[in-house]
């Protein structure tokens, strides 16, 4: 079985939900994995890996700076195993193609941005947690939302993840990372 690094930058939680979900898969499934916070990374000693997969929320268009500092500090490993990036967002969960678009660009402007390339790519839908929030964002997500015919459950939590499709997503991930042929320790 392989050994899969997987490495997360969250704002609110959701993306640390998402990676856990991942690596509870990956273990289900026989392999050994690693999990680890993006901030946390730096001062890690990550050892070896066999591919990796990477999370981060997207948030006014750019992810996380924890999760770039990582892929400029790692790029050399990473570029020699296979990788999968994980963006979450609130697009994500759009029906409007231009919002699924839009959200598929961010992304590619931060490859482009690192000069790196994940060999996939899965965009993610996120969730909204008003109690994480405070008053300006709660209100401008909120109103976002509504203008998306989207109406707030009471509660103030709604999650949007597709967790079938993540799962398909990784299913296919671990699929083509041992028909790549390598023999894992």
């Amino acid at each position: 079985m392989a050994h899969f690094l997987v490495v997360y930058a969250t704002t609110e939680g959701q993306t640390r939900k998402i990676s856990e979900k991942v690596a509870g898969r990956l273990k289900a499934a026989g392999h050994s994995v690693t999990l680890v916070d993006a901030r946390a990374a730096a001062t890690l000693e990550l050892g070896s890996f066999d591919a990796a997969v990477l999370a981060a929320s997207l948030h006014v268009g750019r992810h996380q700076p924890e999760m770039l500092d990582f892929i400029r500090r790692q790029r050399t490993r990473l570029e020699r195993v296979q990788t999968a990036f994980i963006s979450v967002s609130l697009s994500a969960s759009s029906t409007d193609a231009q919002d699924i678009a839009n959200a598929r660009e961010a992304a590619e402007a931060m490859f482009d941005e690192l000069d790196w390339e994940p060999s996939h790519l899965h965009l993610a839908a996120g969730a909204v947690h008003d109690g994480r929030l405070g008053f300006f964002k709660r209100w401008v997500i909120h109103r976002i939302l509504r203008q998306k015919g989207v109406e707030m459950d009471p509660s103030g939590d709604m999650e949007f993840t597709d967790w079938p499709a993540l799962e398909r997503f990784v299913d296919g991930f671990v699929e083509e990372v041992l028909a790549a042929g390598e023999e894992f320790a």
